[in-house]
């Protein structure tokens, strides 16, 4: 009986190993698509502005008609463009110092990171999110500038 208990478990053991070894496949894949995506990005930024393409994303979240657009069907809006700025910003950008998570960080951040003047706060809470905030020298420059 014990013997028959032991073959019925090492069967399921063998598919449940057959079907680890697929998710673990496809989630292989799927890494590696977001790896080549963040490189071509920064390539793409390379040529194009920075400051136009992460303004113009938070603009779309930010506006109205998108939130209420999700809202309205009773499903939360994603934000996945700004996980993939936050992946960005932590493959290319800088991790940010003791006074920078003082001053950008809370008590619900988990990782903050720094790049072209903005920075990206990972948050876990009841759930997670970006957070993306403008550096102060950017809005003084802008104020000095005119801009």
């Amino acid at each position: 009986m014990i013997v028959e208990k032991w073959n019925d478990i090492e069967k399921k053991l063998e598919i449940s190993t057959e079907q680890m070894g697929i998710f673990f496949n496809d989630l292989k894949k799927v890494k590696i698509i977001k790896i080549n995506q963040l490189e071509r990005f920064h390539k793409y930024l390379k040529t194009n502005d920075f400051y136009f393409i992460i303004n113009k994303i938070i603009n779309k979240y930010n506006s109205d008609k998108y939130i209420n657009n999700w809202y309205s069907r009773g499903i939360g809006p994603p934000e996945d463009l700004y996980w993939f700025l936050f992946y960005y910003s932590k493959k290319y950008g800088r991790e940010c110092n003791d006074k920078e998570w003082k001053k950008y960080g809370n008590m619900f951040t988990l990782e903050l990171f720094y790049i072209n003047g903005y920075y990206f706060n990972k948050m876990f809470g009841q759930g997670s999110c970006i957070l993306i905030m403008k550096s102060d020298r950017i809005e003084k420059l802008k104020r000095i500038l005119d801009v």
